[in-house]
């Protein structure tokens, strides 16, 4: 008698809006401004689906001062709350799917863009971009973020929003690189566009030329 097959895994499932309500009420709740980034504010701007990152997780920029009234909220909750390394704090429920950070990046040690997120705040709720009633940050904004943060995946979503969202304006994106990353930054963000094949990408300089 052949053996039976061992049951298939059930497979993940990726739905990023129970963390998502879940952040949305903890902010309500404390009363903090707001903007949605992470990989729903890329699928946001990238509108092909053959350009998402899967995930269940939803990421808020938030001023550093909002974090006490946040994590007041979050401890009368039956969320596992930590401190996140690059400054914030990580909420998870995992029966319910549920895993939520309210990033201020405000820890020198990773480089603090604290007041990029500030500005970017400001400008998301100005704007009338919104998924499921939040904020969501601006492509510009987004880049520099990730100009700053320096690794290499946030390096490919830099050429992905570059290549994908048409309207980039990447005067402004340069200008908020520059003001918040330094001069390293705008060096990484020209070779972004370069790799992106962006019409406004500067040529590279090469020694002789």
């Amino acid at each position: 008698m052949a053996p039976r097959r061992a049951k298939a895994p059930k497979l993940p499932t990726f739905d990023p809006v129970p963390s998502t309500e879940f952040g949305l009420q903890i902010l309500r709740d404390a009363k903090a401004r707001h903007t949605l980034i992470g990989k729903v504010a890329m699928w946001y701007w990238l509108e092909d689906m053959a350009n998402h990152e899967f995930t269940k997780g939803a990421d808020f920029a938030v001023p550093r001062s909002s974090i006490p009234p946040i994590l007041q909220r979050l401890h009368a909750t039956e969320a596992k709350v930590s401190q996140l390394s690059i400054g914030g704090v990580n909420a998870q429920v995992p029966e319910k799917g549920i895993r939520t950070d309210f990033i201020d990046r405000s820890n020198e040690e990773w480089g603090d863009l604290q007041p990029l997120y500030v500005e970017a705040i400001e400008a998301a709720s100005r704007g009338e971009d919104r998924f499921r009633d939040v904020p969501v940050t601006p492509p510009e904004y987004l880049v520099a973020m990730k100009v700053g943060a320096g690794t290499d995946k946030d390096e490919r979503d830099c050429i992905r929003l570059l290549a994908k969202v048409l309207d980039m304006d990447v005067e402004l994106t340069r200008n908020l690189t520059r003001k918040y990353v330094g001069p390293a930054g705008i060096g990484r963000l020209e070779e972004c566009l370069r790799r992106a094949g962006h019409p406004q990408a500067r040529r590279a300089y090469t020694a002789g030329s």
